[in-house]
């Protein structure tokens, strides 16, 4: 005993393409509103030379900006220069009334409470005792040697 199926679908029809028909000629299709070639040459023209002015307007720009910025730049570099010929002016003076003898007694006097010595001595040192190795350090035997050997002669 077979089953048998509770319901059938019904056949379908194939489906046909629908039917279009192509009739050739009829009245030509116009635009009311197309307008002529020359003006629309004319109108892309004219947006290519605002294009280009707008261009030269953003390079006239920037050359502008670039010229303020270099002239601010040398104007900094001018008063930097100005200063510092002005602080060098103000050192040589400095340097010319440090390295004058007379002023240097008076600062000496005046600000260290400091006078002229009653009398001048001179102090003749004898020959040096400290001896180096062959590195150029400094050699204690060597150095005990030679100053024997000056005590000896002064002696």
């Amino acid at each position: 005993m077979g089953a048998a199926p509770a319901y059938r679908y019904p056949e379908r029809a194939p489906e046909r393409a629908p039917r279009v028909r192509v009739v050739p000629g009829g009245r030509p299709q116009t635009r009311p509103d197309s307008l002529p070639a020359s003006a629309i040459f004319l109108a892309k023209a004219f947006a290519a030379v605002l294009v280009v002015f707008a261009l030269l307007g953003f390079v006239r720009i920037g050359l502008a900006s670039a010229t303020v910025t270099t002239a601010l730049s040398a104007d900094e570099l001018s008063t930097s220069i100005d200063s510092a010929r002005s602080e060098g002016n103000e050192l040589e003076v400095r340097q010319s009334y440090l390295s004058n003898p007379s002023s240097v007694k008076q600062e000496a006097a005046s600000r260290l409470g400091m006078s002229e010595p009653a009398e001048a001595l001179t102090i003749t040192l004898g020959e040096d005792v400290v001896a180096t190795d062959a590195n150029g350090n400094l050699s204690l035997a060597s150095s005990i040697q030679a100053a024997s050997a000056q005590a000896n002669t002064q002696g």
